[in-house]
């Protein structure tokens, strides 16, 4: 696939990487900035071309008249829109893809038709990230929370922790503590290695697991993997910028939210428009202002401010100050590291992988609903859709122990009619089905992509 990238800022760089990866793809990065390009091309693959993105003489440049895919992730809404009104008009790329994330474009659907904005999928980060963090307030104990068939069932990533019923023990015995709830696990990560998530597989002390459940069974779930935590009621945000007052509108009403801003006049906007919100304004790293506000009475502490660096801090200071659980948003690997090395940063959430999770669903081959990179890129969990029969589809008809797929390709669920039916070996598919997989090298997704296409008759 030829995929055109304009812009090369944190996400087109992200990006970038992750699908260079994929030696079926022929990459192409554009951005205004030489100093932003010189590093991917020492480091990467790929053919990076200085200039404007939304230049017809730029884009051709660029060879968009080979392309499959635009993908414009400019600073500018304005610029990616457009860049992709260019590569509609002009060269009849087939699929474009803007990250748009001013309100009041979004707010008017109607302007990205074909005769308006022609732009085929729009990719709202800051909304993206809100539901991800939703996800991680819902399910107290989860370090992720990915959403598939519209929330009926979740993937969730959590550790094993001694003392709880399922470590020591093998996977199989989870189904016994538990006879009534649909969870199955689909991958375990022991010291940052893969290991096969099989029936008689012991889950130790410390293991990254991942598995497959109704939303309304996840709690219960997380019983058998960690001790019971306790739903968040106070909840402390440091930083009042897209994401922070996203998140607070959405959990202000259920529950008890305080918000600090560095900026006066910032801090008088989210004072306007929260209306069960404890605005403050000030310092979120003034040890003394977060004393005086209860820092050691907090369930949950997020730092969703612009800075990596500030995020990392302020998490650091408010978990020794007495945050049960803190949450840091870090885009950057270098304050990742940090993060994870200080112990006291409890869940970092990258705003970038997000993003390109987004973006990837619209990439992938087939009629794939979801994408959810996982493990930094190296795995992947996806819903596809079934079509066909059994004479134009190779999957339709077969149990799922008869499919062909590699190895490290786990079938985890699937949902049909609205029903979620866990991936047992005798599970026959049939057209319609949303099936739920994880793949543990994402290098295996052609194969799983061609097996799951529809065949011409």
């Amino acid at each position: 696939m030829k995929i055109l990238i304009l812009g090369a800022g944190q996400v087109g760089s992200t990006l970038a990487k992750y699908l260079c990866s994929d030696d079926d793809n022929d990459i192409t990065i554009v951005d205004q900035k030489e100093e932003m390009l010189t590093p991917l091309q020492r480091h990467l693959d790929i053919k990076t071309v200085i200039g404007y993105g939304a230049y017809p003489s730029v884009l051709e440049k660029a060879g968009i008249k080979s392309m499959d895919v635009v993908i414009a992730v400019m600073r500018s809404d304005e610029r990616n829109m457009v860049a992709c009104r260019m590569a509609h008009t002009l060269y009849n790329v087939k699929k474009k893809i803007a990250r748009i994330r001013t309100t009041e474009y979004l707010l008017r659907p109607e302007i990205f038709s074909n005769e308006a904005l022609p732009i085929d999928f729009l990719i709202t980060p800051e909304n993206l990230i809100t539901e991800y963090i939703q996800g991680i307030v819902e399910q107290p104990g989860a370090s992720q929370v990915f959403d598939f068939e519209n929330g009926l069932v979740q993937l969730v990533e959590t550790r094993a922790f001694i003392g709880t019923p399922i470590v020591n023990r093998p996977v199989k015995e989870l189904h016994e503590h538990m006879p009534d709830v649909k969870i199955r696990i689909v991958s375990l990560y022991r010291n940052e290695k893969a290991i096969p998530a099989k029936s008689d597989t012991i889950i130790r002390e410390g293991d990254q697991v991942y598995f497959l459940a109704k939303k309304d069974h996840i709690s219960r779930a997380l019983k058998e993997f960690r001790r019971a935590e306790n739903t968040y009621q106070k909840i402390f945000i440091a930083g009042g910028g897209s994401i922070g007052i996203n998140v607070a509108k959405l959990l202000e009403d259920t529950h008890n939210i305080r918000i600090i801003e560095l900026s006066e006049d910032r801090a008088k906007y989210l004072s306007e428009k929260l209306n069960n919100t404890l605005v403050l304004q000030g310092n979120a790293s003034d040890e003394d202002l977060l004393k005086e506000e209860g820092i050691e009475n907090t369930d949950l502490f997020l730092a969703l401010t612009d800075s990596d660096e500030v995020n990392v801090i302020v998490s650091i200071l408010a978990k020794r100050l007495g945050a049960h659980k803190t949450i840091a948003l870090v885009k950057r690997d270098v304050y990742a590291a940090l993060a994870e090395q200080s112990g006291d940063v409890d869940i970092i959430v990258s705003p970038d992988q997000i993003t390109v999770s987004g973006i990837l669903s619209h990439l992938r081959k087939g009629d794939c609903m979801k994408v959810h990179s996982l493990q930094h890129g190296k795995a992947e969990a996806i819903e596809i859709v079934v079509h066909g029969n059994e004479k134009t589809s190779e999957v339709v008809g077969v149990q799922i122990k008869d499919l062909p797929l590699p190895e490290d390709v786990v079938v985890g669920a699937i949902v049909r009619n609205d029903e979620l039916l866990m991936g047992s070996k005798k599970l026959v598919i049939e057209e319609g089905d949303h099936v739920l997989m994880v793949l543990m090298d994402v290098g295996k997704i052609h194969e799983v992509e061609a097996l799951f296409l529809e065949n011409d008759e």
